[in-house]
């Protein structure tokens, strides 16, 4: 009987040790690697467009196409260099930043709506750099920026960090000639 307060307290101890050792992880609250745009004039003033704004994501891929014949059969054929598009951001009003993920291919074309009256292309070739986080957490796949092209309206795009990775900070400013009013 004089022990059992003893061994209480020692299977207190060893549970206690136990499950402090079991914490858990701790995994990053953002997985995804998105480039940072930062639209600014000649002058580095931060602008955004006077009308909505949309950004559409572009890929061209090979796409499987299953097709019926006419008695039935179900053929597969593959179409080469098909282009999707996936709208990103939708007609947002004051847009003069915002963050898109890449593709895991070698290269993601972005285009710029400005209320379907105008269009930019974006174009950003990448190097893919898979990242293990742990166990837990998985992996991530983070960018190196390689080359920026563009088109239309935009003056030109200057790279400030060529690393796209979880972390939310800028990558590229897009340069706009804007005249200047008084």
């Amino acid at each position: 009987m004089k022990r059992l307060p003893i061994i209480f307290i020692a299977i207190t101890l060893l549970a206690t040790l136990i499950l402090n050792s079991c914490e858990g992880e701790s995994c990053p609250p953002n997985a995804m690697a998105y480039a940072k745009f930062t639209m600014v004039n000649q002058h580095g003033t931060a602008v955004a467009p006077t009308v909505p704004t949309s950004i559409i994501g572009q890929i061209t891929t090979d796409v499987t196409v299953y097709d019926t014949l006419e008695n039935g059969e179900i053929i597969e054929r593959i179409v080469k260099d098909s282009v999707i598009n996936d709208t990103l951001i939708n007609k947002e009003s004051n847009l003069s930043t915002f963050k898109v993920p890449l593709s895991y291919d070698d290269q993601t074309t972005f285009i710029i709506n400005y209320n379907g009256e105008q269009q930019d292309y974006i174009t950003i070739k990448h190097r893919n750099i898979p990242y293990f986080m742990s166990v837990d957490c998985g992996t991530m796949m983070f960018h190196e920026a390689t080359e920026v092209t563009h088109s239309n309206g935009i003056d030109s795009i200057v790279t400030i960090n060529a690393n796209i990775d979880n972390y939310e900070k800028e990558n590229f400013r897009i340069y706009f000639t804007v005249s200047d009013t008084q």
